[in-house]
């Protein structure tokens, strides 16, 4: 994603160099259209939603969808949960077996 942005903004200070201003939204919505299908959700989203985030909000936001995209397809550990691993087993006081 850092390189897709990295693009992007490569391709706005050419066209700057020739004289072509291209405003804030025209870059965010430009980008968004760039965006591969897998994140046609994503998109519709962003673009359904009242605001539509700036160039540089944009690129933070991707970033970290892409981050919890990559954590999201990671092979997960066997066994229970971390989270239920870490407690001990509670052991039964009441004198009875």
């Amino acid at each position: 994603m850092r390189a897709y942005f990295l693009r992007i903004t490569e391709i706005k200070n050419d066209l700057l160099s020739i004289g072509e201003i291209i405003t804030n939204r025209e870059m965010t919505l430009s980008t968004l259209r760039g965006l591969p299908s897998e994140w046609y959700v994503f998109r519709t989203t962003l673009l359904n939603d009242n605001v539509i985030p700036g160039f540089e909000e944009l690129k933070a936001i991707c970033i970290q969808e892409e981050t919890r995209i990559e954590e999201q397809e990671m092979p997960r550990p066997k066994g229970p949960p971390a989270a239920f691993s870490s407690h001990p087993k509670k052991r039964n006081n009441s004198g009875t077996k």
